[in-house]
């Protein structure tokens, strides 16, 4: 731990600090909690101890030297009605020959042992996450894994931390780097980062009980927020704790869970997944898929394919965004040599030629296209295909294609094991003066 914090029991209180005043080392923490802000570089930070305290004045100290947390946002609040009936900030002070350390005189109205928190805002703490999905051989099911890298570069050791990771963006007046490494730390208006306090408060609102998360290493949203002034986020408890010291990260696991239903959908999506005829792998963050709990962080997924004999095989990865509840995800696991997509155009007219002083002006294209589809797997495959046009054109198909967008057409089915299926649909595109206004 790179923080000092101390009691000084006094002597003398109007002697100099340095040689009336006995300094004793205070025990660990009983428990330290972190909650990190990625998209603010923001970490609140709450430490409990027990402390000793003898009837009247007490001094403690606590110093920040050679970390990057805020001077003007760190706290002191006793814990529990009892505590703070017998507790008391009677003042805080700053000595002049130290400008990394703060002195609070605490006033006890008997003596005895108490727990309190101090709390204050650090950066240099942020997190990633990441995704590993096992797929079984026939690709209906996965066990999916949910993974959180901690990297605290922040100065300071935190030993047995329980971690809250915060998805969402909050407005922030000053950085808190910046208020850790100030030009001059006497000249810090204690206003300048104006949202801490309201943190503060929902976070006592909302504290993380050790253990929370429920079964093998759940992750829990904690609190939705509304929409305000802080934005709108998400806070989650990883269950557990860990020793996080400066310069390390961690991998921390945040859920782990068997049987997620899989559908492999053999797509044609230009817009999504490039021009040629793609595997995906979709799954939804829904109770029907053993997920939906909560909306899931931003991060890597990644999806390996169990090939039997202990031989996993790299299937694709999907840099997600932050998923909400009851979205779908989709994942390009490249072309698939067990099913086909042909395409062709079998015929092309062009009719109303328009000229105006031997020059053509207007002119309307039918085509016919024809796709054949093929399945060389031994079980029923899903397609889904899009045909996106340009233009002012109209499309006709005896087969049951719906309107996507408004240039775009799709068609879902079912194809059975070792089948194939051709579809013919035409397109009529009216082009210069004969399209339509």
């Amino acid at each position: 731990m790179r923080t000092t914090l101390a009691i000084l029991i006094l002597v003398l209180a109007s002697a100099p600090l340095c040689a009336k005043e006995e300094l004793v080392t205070l025990p660990q923490r009983d428990s330290v909690q972190l909650t990190i802000y990625n998209s603010a570089d923001l970490t609140l930070v709450r430490e409990r101890r027990t402390l000793s305290f003898k009837a009247g004045d007490n001094r403690l100290q606590f110093s920040w030297a050679n970390t990057l947390i805020d001077p003007t946002s760190v706290d002191f609040q006793a814990v529990g009605e009892a505590a703070r009936a017998a507790l008391d900030v009677a003042d805080t002070s700053y000595p002049a020959e130290s400008h990394e350390m703060l002195i609070w005189t605490i006033r006890a109205k008997s003596a005895g042992s108490h727990v309190v928190e101090i709390s204050y805002f650090t950066s240099g703490i942020s997190w990633g996450a990441e995704y590993t999905g096992m797929v079984n051989t026939s690709e209906d099911v996965m066990h999916l894994t949910g993974f959180v890298t901690v990297t605290n570069n922040s100065g300071e050791d935190y030993e047995d931390a329980s971690v809250r990771l915060v998805v969402g963006t909050i407005h922030m007046v000053e950085r808190i780097v910046d208020l850790a490494q100030p030009k001059s730390r006497e000249k810090i208006p204690p206003t300048e980062a104006p949202d801490m306090d309201e943190l503060r408060k929902m976070e006592r609102q909302f504290p993380a009980e050790k253990g929370a998360g429920g079964g093998a290493g759940g992750m829990v949203r904690r609190k939705d927020i509304e929409k305000g002034t802080l934005s709108e986020y998400y806070i989650y408890a990883v269950e557990g704790q860990e020793t996080i010291p400066t310069g390390w990260s961690k991998r921390l696991q945040s859920f782990s869970i068997a049987g997620v239903p899989l559908k492999t959908v053999y797509r044609l999506e230009p817009a999504k997944f490039g021009p040629s005829f793609t595997k995906v792998l979709e799954f939804k963050n829904d109770e029907e898929h053993k997920l939906g709990k909560e909306p899931l962080p931003d991060g890597l997924i990644r999806l390996y394919r169990d090939q039997g004999q202990g031989r996993l095989g790299f299937m694709g990865a999907l840099a997600s965004k932050y998923i909400p509840k009851k979205e779908e995800v989709k994942i390009n696991v490249g072309p698939d040599a067990e099913c086909t997509l042909a395409i062709k155009r079998i015929s092309l007219k062009k009719k109303d030629l328009g000229f105006r002083n031997n020059w053509l002006v207007g002119w309307t294209m039918v085509e016919e296209f024809e796709m054949e589809v093929k399945n060389f797997r031994s079980r029923a495959v899903d397609i889904e295909i899009h045909r996106t046009m340009q233009g002012d054109f109209d499309f006709e198909s005896a087969e049951k294609f719906e309107i996507h967008d408004a240039t775009t057409r799709k068609v879902v089915f079912t194809l059975d094991a070792n089948a194939s299926r051709k579809l013919r649909y035409t397109v009529t595109t009216r082009q210069g003066e004969n399209a339509r206004k």
